[in-house]
């Protein structure tokens, strides 16, 4: 019998420490998620473009680069679909562009090569995470030449990847999407392409978003006539 009691206990104790242990790797609301470094590539002559970069840091990721850390050693970094930028009339010295909701995309490259002058070098590797973000207003101050940004985004799917020979999956970090908050400089930079001529160098973060567990049924209940 104590075989059978000592096989009793030790999965007890497993089945309390597994879904602490998986707790541990969800990003609490409004906890950090990522840092990033990134342009915007614009062609004013038609109102289009697409943001592009790479992740500082992420949440549970504890060596992003691979080697001194910049845009060309960075094993995590996305791009966007099609955006269209819409300039609104200027208030005093405030600018305010409108860019279109979309998608984005986030990958996983075990061998990092990004290059500003082409944002498709930003979009190679594994695909490990597909995103959605709601219209958001790019606000400008033109005496300080910087613009800000904010928007919330949802997680629409997440693949497995293996990394630091870990398999990992972002559904585990940020179920429930971000809200990314974003400073942009609106000075042109190097690296505008045939397509997109313009290009402003933009960096920021987000926090994890969502609901407490079970907050959100009381809520709807609480509002029910």
């Amino acid at each position: 019998m104590k075989p059978r009691i000592q096989l009793l206990v030790f999965t007890t104790v497993l089945a309390a420490w597994v879904p602490q242990a998986l707790s541990q790797t969800k990003i609490p609301i409004g906890g950090i998620v990522y840092n990033y470094v990134g342009h915007v590539y614009i062609n004013p002559a038609t109102g289009t473009g697409e943001v592009a970069g790479y992740f500082a840091s992420i949440a549970g990721i504890e060596k992003p680069f691979n080697g001194a850390p910049s845009e060309a050693t960075a094993y995590f970094t996305y791009r966007s679909d099609p955006l269209t930028f819409t300039a609104l009339p200027a208030d005093v010295d405030t600018a305010i562009t409108i860019l279109s909701a979309g998608k984005w995309h986030i990958y996983f490259n075990p061998n990092p090569a990004g290059n500003w002058a082409d944002p498709g070098s930003f979009s190679q590797g594994q695909l490990v995470a597909d995103l959605n973000h709601n219209a958001l207003e790019l606000v400008s101050n033109v005496p300080a030449g910087m613009h800000q940004a904010v928007f919330a985004g949802d997680l629409l799917a997440s693949y497995d990847f293996v990394y630091a020979g870990r398999k990992l999956n972002f559904a585990e970090f940020f179920p429930d999407g971000i809200t990314n908050f974003s400073s942009a400089t609106n000075t042109i930079v190097p690296g505008g392409t045939s397509e997109f001529p313009i290009a402003f160098a933009d960096a920021g973060w987000a926090i994890g978003k969502g609901h407490p567990e079970g907050k959100l049924a009381e809520e709807a209940q609480r509002l029910q006539p």
